[in-house]
């Protein structure tokens, strides 16, 4: 998924909304079963990321037998 956010922000401002945006985005998807990357540029050239990897501890994993 891409997505495009344009505004008429002052640098200073889009910095703290990319910040703010960021932090909301990460709390929302930290909650989901996935695996994220998260990558904010700002017009001023500053980059924001954050990821998750799923890990499934080990009483959750699948054992397949092999036939």
């Amino acid at each position: 998924m891409n997505i495009r956010f344009i505004s008429s922000m002052t640098n200073d401002d889009e910095n703290r909304f990319a910040s703010a945006l960021l932090s909301a985005m990460d709390e929302l998807l930290r909650h989901l079963p996935i695996v994220y990357y998260v990558k904010i540029d700002t017009t001023a050239g500053g980059v924001l990321q954050r990821s998750r990897a799923v890990t499934v501890a080990p009483s959750e994993r699948v054992e397949r037998e092999v036939v």
